[in-house]
């Protein structure tokens, strides 16, 4: 921020030097060890779940298969309610967050990203949208990410940042034009310059490929995988481990494919792999940047196609 005649004026060359002359860049590697640190890792998380599953597999447990027709179609209340009854007084597991204090040195280290997404995305959008503007969706995106990662200890963190920062500017375009999400990802991914532009007035369109400065020889897991660092496994949930049947969780996958993109994010957040309850409207809302309200309108709504859902009713 620069002063010019008594006007705030936004610099990013002055942020990115105070940046690079008083701050740090963190490699993957020491990204890792804060996260194993705390025990803010997936192997950390799935032991828990172990050992919770251990100290209450002796009793009426509803296997995941009961467990998610009963959220989807209200079956079993009863025996969950007497479960629920059973091991009350057992504490559950809890999913793990980074301290503030970790999650600022993850933020630093990492805001050179911020700095390098918020040029690119400025020059695809040939300076349409403010940088300012582009800056903030960057910057908070980054701030989420280092809140709700759960890390799964392979070198993608920064991988998945440019990906969740994509994924910020996508959604900010569609609410800003009043278009559809996969219309604004086509936009982003592959449109050019002869694309018509009563589409989006006042935009120009090309494709472009963003080169940032991450191990590129490192075998980087595919975005769908990637997606679940944010918060936890339900971004890729493994439906083939510890489940009580391979056909209903693979039609259950497909019918969570068959949803609009917020309303597979919504369920894939609310629950985890076991049915169990995930994260709160809350927190929903803040790393999807919508209206608590709009989080559970989009989860009443992926109830009701579910319901009606021909590959889940036939396991009724």
């Amino acid at each position: 921020i620069s002063y010019t005649r008594g006007i705030i004026m936004f610099d990013l060359d002055l942020i990115e030097q105070d940046y690079l002359k008083n701050s740090f860049k963190l490699s993957e590697e020491e990204i890792i060890y804060i996260f194993q640190l705390e025990g803010v890792t997936l192997t950390a998380y799935y032991n828990e779940i172990d050992e919770y599953r251990n100290k209450t597999h002796n009793h009426n447990y509803l296997t995941a298969e009961e467990r998610l027709l009963q959220l989807i179609f209200g079956e079993n209340k009863k025996e969950e309610e007497k479960f629920q009854e059973t091991i009350k007084n057992i504490p559950k597991p809890i999913k793990p967050h980074l301290s503030k204090e970790a999650q600022k040195k993850i933020v630093e280290g990492c805001f050179y990203l911020v700095i390098e997404s918020t040029r690119d995305y400025y020059q695809f959008f040939n300076g349409n949208i403010s940088m300012e503007k582009i800056y903030y969706i960057c910057l908070e995106t980054l701030m989420n990410c280092a809140k709700y990662a759960v890390h799964n200890e392979k070198p993608v963190f920064k991988y998945y940042v440019l990906k969740s920062i994509e994924k910020s500017i996508i959604k900010y375009i569609a609410k800003k034009e009043h278009i559809d999400y996969k219309d604004a990802y086509e936009i982003i991914h592959y449109r050019n310059s002869d694309f018509s532009s009563s589409f989006i007035e006042g935009f120009e369109y090309r494709r472009i490929q963003f080169y940032f400065n991450y191990d590129n020889n490192e075998q980087v897991e595919k975005p769908s995988k990637i997606a679940y660092l944010l918060r936890n496994e339900s971004f890729n949930i493994d439906y083939l481990k510890d489940i009580s049947s391979i056909e209903f969780l693979t039609d259950y996958k497909l019918a969570l494919d068959a949803l609009s993109n917020d309303e597979r994010d919504v369920m894939q957040l609310s629950y985890d792999i076991d049915g169990n309850k995930g994260l709160t409207y809350q927190e929903i809302s803040e790393y999807l940047g919508i209206e608590v309200t709009k989080v559970s309108s989009i989860k009443k709504r992926a109830i009701k196609k579910l319901r009606i859902d021909k590959k889940l009713i036939k396991y009724l």
